[in-house]
């Protein structure tokens, strides 16, 4: 089962869309979830980051491709550790609900339901600070590697470029 999250800086669970098969490409989830709609309608605003597989649009940025300027990389890095945020909230999310991080062995629509009420639990914990439950070791840092998207999102490289002029840019 292919699960799409979207996490605040507190690791809180904002958006959740978990329909999906595991052979679901998240692109797809995402050009299907109504946190996609809310964005196109205007009906929420602000920005999204995405890893490579999903599109760059203008409210969500991904890695540059291949960055040959220094706002580019620092925009990169920047990027990069900012989206890790999520990973260490599906860590903490797994660590909290360890049926997670295995096959659920229920049927599909009773798998959706442990997941969703997974996470409402989760935002739960977070909210009165419930403490994180012992670790194995670190939670591990992925690295997605860089991908070029497939398809033409013209305004929305525009509209990452001005962000990465405007904010990555050193002033002299």
């Amino acid at each position: 089962m292919n699960v799409q999250v979207v996490s605040g800086p507190s690791m809180e669970i904002m958006d959740i869309v978990c329909r999906g098969p595991g052979s679901v490409h998240d692109a797809r989830i995402f050009h299907n979830s109504r946190l996609k709609y809310r964005f196109e309608t205007g009906q929420m605003r602000g920005i999204l980051l995405g890893d490579s597989g999903y599109p760059l649009l203008p409210y969500l940025y991904t890695p540059v491709l291949r960055p040959t300027t220094g706002p580019e990389r620092r925009y990169n890095a920047s990027h990069i550790r900012t989206r890790s945020i999520i990973e260490r909230t599906f860590g903490v999310w797994k660590r909290r609900f360890p049926c997670l991080s295995m096959k659920l062995r229920t049927k599909r629509q009773t798998s959706l339901k442990v997941i969703l009420a997974c996470a409402v639990l989760h935002n739960v914990a977070v909210r009165y600070n419930a403490p994180i439950p012992e670790q194995e070791g670190i939670i591990p840092q992925v690295d997605v590697p860089v991908q070029e998207h497939r398809g033409r999102y013209v305004r929305g490289a525009a509209e990452r470029a001005a962000f990465i002029q405007r904010h990555f840019s050193v002033e002299g």
